[in-house]
């Protein structure tokens, strides 16, 4: 079955799909290393799955296996993903509390908004590209922000340009939000 370029199929067993679900399957891999004091080990685990949002986009579109799950699933173990860098982050005393609320409260407002348009049978909203722009800010700065919690010698520098980053990013993801919002309930 070959589907039209930028057409979802149904197929669920993609290389990228795969990629969402092993980034999804790091997460209590990742929160464990963390907590049990082994940051390094956790930085590792996280920098690699989170190069694979990258990745799997990229595949989906140049294998042509663009799936309606993949159009689900990457988004959410993108929020998955930057919310249990977060909270580890807040537990370590490395962000505040308040920059992690307001990531996790984008979020659940999100989700609630998409289980509201979801059951009035709306379509889905295609990602924007600075939706990208603010994961890809997000997922970079914590990460950032995580390796200066190790003992790598990184320290003040990498936490500070990695707490502007999620700044940026938590920024851009409530004006995305509230875009996504407008084309939703809007006229």
């Amino acid at each position: 079955m070959t589907s039209t370029p930028g057409a979802a199929t149904r197929r669920v067993l993609t290389v990228p799909n795969v990629l969402s679900f092993v980034r999804l399957g790091t997460v209590p891999i990742f929160v464990w290393l963390f907590v049990s004091g082994r940051t390094e080990a956790a930085v590792i685990l996280y920098a690699v799955g989170a190069s694979t949002d990258w990745l799997d986009g990229y595949l989906a579109r140049r294998m042509d296996a663009v799936s309606e799950l993949g159009r689900l699933l990457d988004p959410v173990a993108d929020r998955i993903f930057i919310a249990a860098l977060a909270v580890a982050l807040v537990g370590a005393g490395e962000l505040p509390l308040a920059v992690a609320a307001a990531l996790v409260a984008r979020d659940a407002l999100l989700v609630g908004g998409w289980l509201l348009l979801e059951g009035r049978g709306s379509r889905a909203i295609p990602v924007s590209l600075p939706g990208k722009v603010a994961t890809a800010a997000l997922l970079t700065g914590l990460t950032l922000m995580d390796v200066a919690a190790t003992s790598w010698g990184f320290g003040e520098s990498w936490r500070t340009a990695g707490l502007i980053l999620v700044l940026i990013g938590t920024a851009l993801y409530w004006v995305v939000g509230a875009a996504y919002a407008r084309r939703a309930f809007g006229p």
